[in-house]
């Protein structure tokens, strides 16, 4: 059984030549004479700010591609931003030394590299094929239906010599002395052996509750350290952005007051952090006294003319930053349900009551990537999000987190 080329080598070929296109070939455009040969002049500075521009996106880039249902996929959204603020913090720089360089090449540097890093992972996506070799073969039609996978049976690849990137076995089930052996034969010949809930768990995003046993709740437990740092940064956060956020709130709730009778927030009490309740803030969306479901529908007549517009922008959500301020929420997190449905959920789906360690949160991976979910199976599917947000909870992620928020909200896409 022979192994495919590692993946270094590629990531390393992606950042040379990712280099040359960004930073070195447009050095004759702008450079007089020869860079470096004399005292530090504007082509120097501008060749410096450029290569750690882009090895700063390249960086970022790279780490938030990592994450599963988040490959750039020439969809720019994700690393633009990261690029904005790359380029933006040097030129910054740049001004308080008061170092002359070439404004057009700095930031025509960082257009560069949002196109490369899109067209990349582009091309990845459609042409980097990955082929497992799956043990035992029944767990094929179990894996995740991915174009850049491919699922072969073990026994095959063994027959026939097949190149694989990695060996993806159940190693809950019984395989026997024979496949644990040749498995121990494949590490030892330097290739990679996955436990298949780990690959499944890293394509989707999701945690599978099958299987998950006490175990694995330790797993479960982000970072105190990051949590606590996480804390003070969004807290400082919210506080710079108040004064851009109230005259918006001010805005919103005039426009609720004037579209139908009643109160302009709306209430509820919201199942937080160890299960404790909390009053969690919204605009009000619905007509004020509508009686009904808990759950909004898909079409619900109850919901306001602004409120329709309000949900499908979010910004019925924006009064939960006095939340955040309290300490019931974070910017990032599970979203909190309500009491009453919380109780059913925790009664009817096992390890439904595991999303409360930690914050809830405005957004979330489950909300990014499902949207709206009430019905049991949706419910149980959120749950495997948030549980896998629970075990890679860090600094990366949250950011991947806020970068794809901005994105849904601007197709308004998953509202209710």
């Amino acid at each position: 059984m022979l192994s495919a080329p590692q993946r270094f080598l590629e990531t390393w070929i992606d950042a040379a030549l990712g280099f040359v296109f960004c930073v070195v070939l447009p050095i004759p455009l702008y450079a007089p004479g020869e860079p470096f040969t004399g005292p530090l002049g504007p082509t120097e500075f501008t060749i410096i700010a450029t290569a750690m521009g882009y090895a700063t996106v390249w960086y970022c880039g790279r780490r938030l591609e990592a994450f599963p249902r988040s490959t750039l996929q020439g969809n720019i959204g994700y690393v633009a931003p990261v690029a904005v603020l790359t380029y933006a913090f040097i030129a910054a720089v740049l001004l308080l030394l008061r170092a002359d360089y070439s404004r057009v090449q700095l930031f025509g540097s960082g257009l560069l590299a949002v196109v490369w890093m899109g067209s990349v992972a582009q091309l990845r996506a459609r042409f980097l094929v990955r082929s497992y070799a799956v043990m035992p073969r029944s767990s094929i039609a179990g894996m995740p239906r991915i174009e850049t996978c491919r699922w072969i049976d073990f026994d095959e690849v063994r027959a026939s010599g097949i190149r694989v990137d990695a060996i993806v076995a159940d190693l809950g089930a019984a395989l026997g002395k024979g496949r644990i052996e040749a498995l121990a034969e494949a590490a030892i010949a330097g290739i990679p052996v996955l436990d298949r809930r780990y690959i499944v768990e890293n394509l989707t995003g999701r945690t599978p509750l099958g299987g998950l046993t006490p175990n694995e709740f330790g797993a479960l437990l982000p970072s105190r350290q990051y949590l606590v740092v996480r804390r003070a940064v969004e807290m400082a956060v919210t506080v710079l952005l108040l004064p851009i956020l109230l005259p918006v709130l001010a805005v919103v709730a005039l426009l609720v007051r004037l579209d139908s009778p009643g109160p302009v927030f709306f209430v509820q009490t919201r199942i937080g952090r160890r299960g404790e309740p909390f009053r969690m803030i919204k605009f009000r969306t619905m007509r004020h006294g509508a009686g009904g479901p808990s759950f909004t529908a898909s079409v619900d007549p109850r919901v306001t003319r602004i409120g329709h517009f309000l949900r499908r922008c979010r910004l019925d959500e924006l009064p939960q930053l006095f939340n955040i301020l309290k300490g019931d929420m974070s910017w990032v997190g599970p979203r909190p349900e309500a009491a009453s449905l919380e109780a059913e959920y925790v009664r009817d789906i096992e390890h439904f009551a595991l999303r409360s360690i930690v914050r809830p949160g405005v957004t979330g991976w489950a909300q990014i990537n499902q949207g709206y979910a009430h019905a049991p199976d949706e419910m149980r599917s959120k749950l495997e999000y948030d549980l896998c947000y629970l075990k890679h909870c860090s600094l990366w992620l949250d950011l991947m987190i806020v970068l794809r928020t901005f994105t849904v909200v601007f197709r308004g896409t998953g509202a209710r």
